[in-house]
């Protein structure tokens, strides 16, 4: 997909979204353009006629001519309009001229907001609306015989466009990028999906973005004390495998970071395996994996001047006659033991030894992003990411940071208390902590494999991937987070 600016007269789309406010009789220099070349007609439909008032998302489709169709979209009050109203719009429109080519959105902004947190430049809205209409657009057609045509360009319209806009628009496109390689990754069936096959794609990504990579098969996973990770895979025929993907700026960086994605490419559940309804979704337990893997594509194309180091311990979680038991005492690469109080809270025994395989790299911050716990969507629902940490400094940076990408996150504790939860007689702890306040317990499990004085943990098991659509995502993989955090990595 291509993603342009252009002036308003050098329109080269066959459809254009044109935004108005409730009740506003301000015509904007595109409106302007268009209603010249329509013969007014666009002028009499809105304004003599009031086909539309503009209300939030009330809309109607004109023709301008025999090549150009325009959606006039509503935003209701200006007063009203949020970040998020706008991406969701973005979204909404996009899926309504998916049948066209190409799509031009003009930029608005809205300044004078109460909520100075929800205020935005026509600077950020370029990176909201190129993300949002790329979620709009996002299909997977793969496995379809009579595959659709879909939208081939985005562009954005707007006769003063500053640096800031070319900088925001470029952030925009690499990150919906992101967003789509990694929900096509989840899509893709497990049967392909394996821990080796999401390694050579590490590796081809080093390759085209001139990244250091380090691959371990089974055997140097062992060599580095990974046993609580190799327990989890060894239960299946596809062997595991640890990537570990370096982006390195050209001068000396700003910051050094660790992304760490939950890997497990299917997930029946082990030896307490789950049922089968509940396993329907489980190739995308591999989300927090293929978004990592997206977001050190941007950082590189955005030559970013942060080091950035993309983690992920790859396996999957069988049952079978060699897949690790209840009761089985696991030793991590930091030399903590873990009893296994039950095999489908395997996410965290992985994620440990990748934290602790982190600990050597020499960071200023890790962050995990993982589909975690289910009682997470108990407490947050399917729109709401759940956060956790060891640094309030660098949790609330990325709560704000996240709000600004139109990304839904809520803080939950990690208390000392939890450890009774997890207590153990034969090891320094259990995996599981029963069901109450789950997501916590698993936080505090997680804080006890790193040494990192700035750690985050992005539990995404609600809203990385959906059983319905919402107002902006579509069924299925979300790419949930991934903005949020190239926005995070950039700033």
């Amino acid at each position: 997909m291509r993603f342009l600016t252009n002036k308003i007269e050098d329109l080269t789309s066959n459809s254009i979204v044109c935004f108005i406010f409730e009740n506003d009789q301000n015509k904007t220099d595109l409106f302007n353009h268009l209603d010249k070349l329509s013969n007014n007609e666009l002028s009499k439909q809105i304004y003599d006629y009031r086909i539309i008032k503009g209300k939030f998302q009330e809309s109607i489709k004109i023709a301008i001519n025999e090549n150009l169709v325009a959606l006039v979209m509503g935003l209701g009050k200006k007063e009203e309009l949020t970040r998020k109203k706008l991406s969701q719009t973005a979204a909404f429109c996009a899926r309504q001229l998916k049948n066209r080519q190409s799509i031009a959105f003009e930029l608005v902004e809205n300044l004078g907001l109460k909520n100075c947190e929800d205020n935005f430049s026509k600077s950020d809205a370029v990176n909201i609306i190129f993300t949002g209409a790329r979620i709009g657009l996002y299909e997977f057609q793969k496995y379809l015989s009579d595959k659709k045509t879909i939208t081939d360009t985005i562009e954005i319209l707007e006769n003063n466009i500053t640096k800031e806009i070319e900088t925001n628009a470029q952030i925009g496109a690499y990150s919906s990028f992101a967003m789509k390689f990694a929900k096509d990754l989840i899509n893709e069936q497990a049967q392909i999906v394996t821990p080796a096959y999401v390694a050579q794609i590490a590796q081809d990504i080093a390759k085209e973005h001139n990244l250091e990579v380090k691959i371990f098969n089974k055997n140097e996973i062992k060599e580095l004390n990974m046993n609580a990770f190799l327990a989890v895979g060894q239960g299946s025929v596809n062997e595991p495998k640890f990537i570990h993907l370096t982006y390195k700026p050209k001068n000396t960086p700003r910051k050094k970071i660790a992304l760490v994605g939950k890997g497990i490419t299917f997930d029946a559940g082990g030896m307490n395996i789950k049922p089968a309804q509940s396993m329907l979704t489980m190739k995308s337990d591999m989300s927090g994996a293929a978004s990592v893997l997206g977001i050190i594509q941007a950082i590189a194309n955005l030559k970013s001047d942060i080091e950035l180091h993309v983690v992920s311990a790859l396996c999957e979680n069988m049952t079978s006659g060699s897949a690790y038991k209840q009761g089985d005492v696991l030793t991590a690469m930091n030399g903590k033991t873990i009893e296994v109080d039950n095999t489908d809270a395997e996410g965290r025994i992985t994620l440990a030894d990748a934290l602790c395989y982190c600990d050597k790299l020499g960071v200023d911050e890790v962050i995990d992003i993982a589909t975690l716990t289910g009682a997470v969507i108990v407490s947050l629902g399917h729109n709401i990411t759940g956060v956790l940490g060891n640094n309030q400094e660098q949790i609330d940076k990325f709560q704000k940071i996240a709000g600004k990408s139109c990304e839904n996150t809520w803080q939950m504790p990690i208390l000392d208390e939890l450890k009774d939860n997890l207590k153990s007689e034969i090891a320094d702890m259990k995996n599981t902590g029963g069901r109450n306040a789950g997501t916590s317990t698993a936080g505090w499990f997680l804080s006890n494999f790193t040494k990192s004085k700035s750690w985050m943990h992005l539990d995404i098991a609600g809203t990385a991937y959906l059983d319905k659509s919402n107002k902006e995502t579509l069924f299925g993989p979300t790419g949930v987070m991934i903005r949020s955090l190239i926005n995070y990595l950039l700033s």
